[in-house]
């Protein structure tokens, strides 16, 4: 299954615009990363009663299944509920609220029970009775932040299957082909145009993504769901009878073109209609974006965990300071600053606003606990973890930072050794061997020679991946 179709997170697309043991934490916004998981629980397998508020059914956008929302906690009211219910997660359309009501429980896998902040908890029912649908489930919590709590469909010894190779992240690849007919000659070797198809791409300057790129393997690097908005006209809006706003914004959209945003937001090449926002909307695609959007791209809220390319390495185009990658980082700047402007919105207004990224910012600043039942490294050299067969592992110091997403988060210092499972091959189950390359793998760090040896009594820190930003198993252990 595609594991990432129950991934809800805030996010552009282009950005660019997760069973494990111990305990950890996951930053400001107190919501823990890890899958929590509990034990088969009676006292869910009943409706609450006294506690439930209002229920909210919808389909997921993800996974296009089913699920049912129950507001348990104290803050909520009849009104916020409701309100809520309008986009229960990032993508949905509105969901069918019910006053009073518990969420079915004659056949779910399992429960989230999660809270966005004090008062506002929340327990999510995932109906169906597959049992291969359950580590999709558990995912799902983890990055709503929740306690997954399994019924007997899934409370059974069976592993769980892992990011087969049919889903997994295509790894960043960099194509160069000769320039359409009439175009200038490329930057690349022989006069070809060089790029790379990842997240954070960009072709040259003055030339569409679309057109020398594929967007085939984008879209196996970030989740991708359509979903409309409006474009809010304004009969007096005097913008496009200004030559030199018209000017700039003519500049602005061919950045957008030149970078792999385009491959989700766009009419013409998003499979099943574009994620949000639209180059191709009129009059003005740019106020279909959001105002939080907005000041990410503008810089103003942090993005740092979709990661980034070096300017050098990415036809000139930089994303170390606004959302979207540009060739002028000023002029990017000072126009999106103008429209938030309009907006009448300034970078206060978005202090509080939290990072970009759900998961993956959980991801970066995730504080790893001791290892559990069924984790570490025995005395054969022999790796163990739960949570299901990985696609990549690593054994870190055990001060690293937890590992993101590439091409410039995915190897933290004090990574001592790295292992990575080919995307066409099937992810390797608990038992590997520190140091060693099974069949379809590789050792990716170090890049040559034999891994270090891990001196006795000192803690490490064993990550496990099912797929990039996936994890299954992150904890500290001790060498023996």
């Amino acid at each position: 299954m595609r594991w990432w179709t129950v991934w809800c997170v805030v996010s552009l697309g282009c950005g660019s615009a997760v069973g494990e043991g111990g305990s950890g934490t996951s930053g400001p916004t107190g919501l823990s990363s890890e899958p929590v998981v509990s034990p088969t629980s009676p006292s869910l397998s009943e409706p609450p009663s006294e506690a439930v508020v209002d229920r909210c059914r919808y389909t997921n956008p993800f996974s296009q299944g089913a699920e049912c929302k129950e507001y348990i906690g104290t803050g909520w009211t009849t009104e916020a509920a409701e309100a809520d219910c309008a986009a229960p997660v990032p993508g949905a359309g509105a969901g069918t609220f019910e006053p009073g009501l518990a969420c079915d429980r004659d056949a779910y896998l399992g429960t989230c029970e999660a809270a966005a902040e004090e008062g506002l908890d929340t327990i999510t029912v995932f109906p169906g009775t597959d049992a291969g649908a359950c580590g999709g489930a558990e995912l799902g919590c983890t990055f709503l932040g929740g306690t997954f709590t399994p019924t007997e469909a899934c409370d059974g010894d069976e592993e769980p299957g892992g990011v087969a190779s049919a889903d997994a992240f295509v790894p960043f690849q960099q194509v160069c082909v000769d320039p359409l007919p009439g175009d200038p000659p490329g930057d690349g070797p022989g006069g070809q145009v060089c790029t790379w198809e990842a997240v954070s791409g960009a072709t040259e300057e003055g030339r569409r993504f679309v057109d020398y790129a594929s967007c085939e393997s984008i879209f196996s690097q970030r989740p991708y769901y359509p979903y409309e908005v409006s474009i809010p006209v304004d009969p007096a809006d005097g913008r496009l009878d200004d030559p030199a706003w018209v000017e700039e914004f003519g500049w602005v959209t061919s950045q957008f073109e030149a970078t792999s945003c385009s491959c989700c937001h766009s009419d013409t090449t998003a499979p099943s209609g574009p994620s949000g926002w639209s180059l191709d909307d009129e009059p003005v695609w740019l106020d279909g974006v959001d105002d939080d959007g907005l000041a990410m791209l503008a810089g103003w809220v942090d993005s740092t965990a979709f990661g980034a390319f070096a300017p050098e390495d990415n036809n000139g185009f930089d994303r170390s300071t606004t959302g979207v990658p540009t060739t002028d980082v000023a002029r990017m700047v000072s126009f999106l600053e103008s429209e938030l402007a309009r907006r009448g919105l300034y970078p206060e207004d978005f202090v509080d606003t939290p990072p970009f990224g759900g998961p993956l910012y959980d991801q970066l600043v995730y504080e790893p606990g001791p290892c559990g039942d069924g984790q570490g490294l025995g005395a054969d050299g022999t790796l163990s973890w739960t949570g299901g067969p990985a696609r990549y592992l690593y054994v870190m110091q055990a001060d690293s930072d937890s590992p993101g997403v590439p091409p410039n988060l995915d190897l933290p210092d004090g990574t001592l050794w790295r292992l990575d499972v080919d995307y066409t091959a099937e992810p390797v189950p608990s038992g590997a061997r520190y140091g060693d390359a099974p069949p379809g793998t590789r050792v990716a760090y170090p890049s040559s020679g034999e891994a270090p040896a891990l001196q006795p009594g000192e803690h490490y820190y064993l990550v496990a991946l099912l797929d990039v930003y996936q994890p299954a198993t992150r904890c500290l252990f001790v060498a023996p």
